[in-house]
């Protein structure tokens, strides 16, 4: 074993640059792929997570019970713990059945809190005093934006989901082009330094 810190720290980045590299770049492709797949399939997709988010409820809601069970036999509180398992298996079970419209629901939800959001957040930024000027025209963006997500959610919720759907592809695509470009940036970065090192070293 060297006894060298220097050595120690470039063998360390030398793992982390054979190691963390790959994996970086697994999760950029599997991220840009995921994006492409929203494009291309978005209801398959929907129902796919339904279903996944249906069977872990399911599952979660009988490790419940059972756990109500013990503490039953523990003489502890269960009744609430007991109730919590069976709404869980029944949510689980409803949501597997349909899992579209279990999607479709939980994304015009999301929508909601989006504009939701952006209406606070414009009105608190046209009221404070701490913006002034341009940046009062966040605020006026953020509550024409709300509005906006809010009329098409009347008018026309298809559109308003299909848009976030779109949405969240788009930024899953960025991310995993972010992340392939980072671990580049690391590697070349890691190379540097190990260089440096040695040219320190001689």
């Amino acid at each position: 074993m060297s006894a060298n810190p220097a050595d120690a720290t470039r063998s360390l980045l030398t793992n982390l640059g054979k190691g963390v590299f790959w994996v970086v770049i697994l999760r950029g492709v599997l991220a840009i792929l995921f994006g492409i797949l929203i494009l291309a399939a978005p209801a398959a997709v929907a129902i796919a997570l339904g279903i996944y988010v249906g069977a872990w409820l399911l599952v979660d809601g009988v490790l419940t019970i059972i756990n109500a069970m013990n503490a039953r036999k523990a003489n502890q509180a269960w009744g609430w713990e007991l109730a919590a398992g069976i709404a869980y298996i029944v949510a689980g079970l409803v949501i597997a059945v349909i899992p579209l419209s279990f999607a479709v629901i939980t994304g015009g939800f999301i929508l909601w809190m989006l504009a939701g959001g952006m209406l606070v957040r414009g009105i608190l930024t046209l009221a404070s005093k701490s913006f002034q000027g341009w940046s009062k025209l966040l605020g006026v963006l953020d509550i024409v934006f709300a509005i906006i997500v809010v009329i098409v959610l009347f008018t026309n919720p298809g559109a308003a989901l299909a848009a976030l759907v779109w949405i969240v592809a788009v930024y899953t695509i960025m991310l995993g082009i972010l992340l392939i470009t980072m671990a580049f940036l690391a590697r070349s970065q890691t190379k540097k330094t190990i260089t440096h090192g040695k040219e320190h070293k001689l």
